[in-house]
């Protein structure tokens, strides 16, 4: 009988001298968690230690009163010019800048989950709220969020929840809440979908206040217009209302099991389905604490199965997390930023925010890197290494890089396959990666990182 004792992949990860905390698990937390470190965040998280650097990704400092302003400014310069690449450009502006990187990674992550285009929606106002309701509930209630989502403006229009009448309910946002948002395929019938339309009803177009030119979408809810007779859903009968049916499909066991999944699915491995026993601890954890996200994300961010060698580089990265994190990794001036670029960038790549392909969002994984979308990434690492005047992007200057991070420029291409990939490189790769590099020219180590951003690990997240 073997005496080898059973270890919890989900209990807290501790560093040992066996499995040291180490470079290489730092970098692992800031992908994932975030868009990548910067060389200065690296190490002061390598020295400060897990515990410290999971708690300041799960409670990071508040923005300035100032960098407040700016965002506010940002946001609504965008909607005010009706350009939506402005809009995409303030969102990547909080990626790169912003203080709270877990937050934007979810909001990320919930704008793919709740997936919303303005190709329908047809107004940045809607949209811009939408995605500030998101960021908002990103690390709260999963049962608030779902209430937001159901009375959003702009998920009104997409899912015809705006238009769903007492005598004649829409089924769209019910059938979508039910098999996208909640429990999946297989947990319910088409009558639950027939009943929660029921409980949906009561929004109406605003009208007597927008002007002719007024395209955004606004909305009341009217008691009167809502379908208050008994409905049985999910097999319980009663007069139910939206907030009725959250509250009932969140008590079944399948809506942890499936909010489990899809958050071990981007936080861990999203190349094969997890085995049951897996996630049933996971789903256990939501259910204990009804559903917070910043509960059960502190629950996988510091657990053994995180740090293993199981979760390591098993994403592909999305285009934002692949375009807007070497600009982070590379810790490029704010200056010398075009986050329109960015944005042209990750539209070209296959991604463009605020327009999921479907209801579905976006399929991830290995569809990210057709052979068209792997040359649209070269030649988004061409353009940041050695620059695009067409797109106002200037040559990164890696000696600018090294002195400001404090390394000697006769180490500086080794510091860059620490940075970006964590040294994961076969000997021979190293070598190509290496060849013909000078110290003391800035173009040998523009051609280094070009060669090292075309490693297939730098693909992955």
């Amino acid at each position: 009988m073997s005496t080898t004792p059973v270890i919890n992949p989900w209990a807290r990860y501790e560093a040992t001298d066996d499995d040291p905390w180490d470079l290489r698990k730092v970098t692992h937390l800031h992908r994932r968690a975030g868009f990548g470190a910067t060389w200065s965040e690296l190490h002061r998280d390598l020295k400060e230690g897990p515990a410290a650097s999971v708690d300041r990704l799960l409670t990071p400092t508040r923005p300035s009163v100032d960098e407040a302003q700016i965002y506010d400014s940002l946001r609504m310069g965008a909607v005010g010019s009706a350009n939506i690449q402005r809009l995409k450009a303030y969102w990547l502006y909080r990626m790169r800048f912003g203080p709270d990187p877990l937050r934007e990674k979810l909001t990320l992550f919930w704008h793919g989950y709740f997936a919303t285009s303005n190709t329908k929606v047809a107004s940045l106002l809607a949209m811009s709220k939408q995605f500030e309701t998101l960021r908002e509930h990103a690390l709260g209630s999963f049962s608030a969020l779902l209430t937001a989502m159901a009375a959003d403006s702009a998920m009104l229009v997409w899912l015809d929840g705006g238009t769903s009448k007492k005598k004649q309910p829409n089924e769209n946002f019910a059938r979508e809440f039910l098999e996208l948002f909640t429990l999946g395929p297989g947990h319910y019938t088409e009558a639950d979908i027939r009943e929660a339309a029921r409980a949906f009803t009561g929004w109406v177009p605003e009208t007597g206040h927008a002007t002719p030119e007024d395209s955004n979408p606004r909305f009341l809810y009217e008691s009167s217009r809502h379908d208050d007779g008994t409905k049985t859903f999910l097999g319980q009968s009663g007069i139910w209302e939206a907030a009725d049916v959250i509250r009932l499909t969140l008590e079944r066991p399948e809506a942890a099991e499936f909010l489990a999944r899809k958050l071990y699915r981007f936080f861990i491995d999203e190349s094969i389905e997890p085995e049951p026993e897996l996630l049933a601890p996971l789903a256990k954890e939501l259910q204990i604490s009804k559903f917070s996200i910043k509960h059960i994300l502190g629950f996988i961010l510091q657990s053994r199965l995180f740090f293993s060698q199981a979760a390591y580089r098993r994403r592909v990265k999305s285009p934002v997390e692949f375009s807007l994190g070497l600009i982070r990794m590379l810790d490029i001036p704010r200056s010398a930023v075009n986050l329109m670029a960015v944005a042209a960038a990750c539209d070209r790549q296959g991604q463009m925010l605020f327009a999921p392909p479907s209801v579905q969002g976006w399929e991830g994984g290995t569809t990210w890197i057709n052979s068209a979308l792997l040359l649209e990434r070269s030649n988004w690492t061409s353009d940041v290494v050695w620059g695009n005047p067409d797109y106002s992007v200037p040559p990164f200057d890696p000696m600018a890089w090294a002195q400001s991070c404090g390394v000697d420029p006769q180490k500086a291409s080794d510091a860059f396959i620490n940075l970006l990939i964590n040294g994961d490189l076969t000997p021979e790769t190293k070598a190509l990666v290496l060849a013909d590099v000078r110290a003391d020219r800035p173009d040998g180590l523009r051609k280094a990182l070009q060669r090292l951003l075309h490693c297939p690990e730098f693909q992955l997240a």
